[in-house]
């Protein structure tokens, strides 16, 4: 990490001093070029840092590469994650509304039971008070044969 800090502060100072030279160049464009002539040593020194730069560009290159690389991974894995999330929420609502089927199914089965028994059990209870008062009639019908007033009273209703 330190080395390509260090290559891209050398671009950086090769890129300003070449481009300051080119502004002032620009700049001095009235005047006359001239054919400036390098000593060996200048020219050894200017290409080693075209030499320099050319390898700081490849290994750009190359980072920008593998931070390519990186990135189409880190793609794919958020690709292969919502679908993941998808398939849990899918999931998660079938499991929810099966649950609530299953509740419904639940409340409408128990109640159809509740109605039959509780229709048995005021059958049973019915069928009790009916005798009850079948009970009753026969008992008032004794008693109207003894007494003309409940007679009287039970053709009223309608019972005799």
């Amino acid at each position: 990490m330190a080395r390509v800090q260090r290559a891209v502060r050398m671009v950086l100072v090769i890129f300003f001093v070449l481009s300051v030279g080119e502004v002032f160049g620009a700049q001095n464009s009235v005047k006359e070029n001239r054919d400036i002539v390098l000593s060996p040593a200048d020219q050894l020194i200017l290409d080693r840092i075209d030499k320099f730069a050319r390898e700081l560009n490849n290994r750009i290159d190359q980072v920008n590469i593998r931070i390519d690389q990186v990135n189409i991974r880190i793609d794919n894995l958020d690709q292969g994650l919502n679908a993941r999330i998808d398939n849990l929420w899918i999931t998660m609502m079938g499991g929810f509304l099966g649950v609530m089927g299953f509740i419904g199914a639940l409340v409408f089965w128990d109640r159809r039971t509740f109605m039959k028994r509780a229709t048995y059990e005021i059958s049973l209870e019915l069928k009790e008070d009916r005798e009850k008062m079948n009970g009753i009639i026969a008992a008032l019908k004794k008693l109207g044969a003894r007494f003309p007033e409940v007679s009287e009273a039970l053709r009223s209703f309608g019972i005799l």
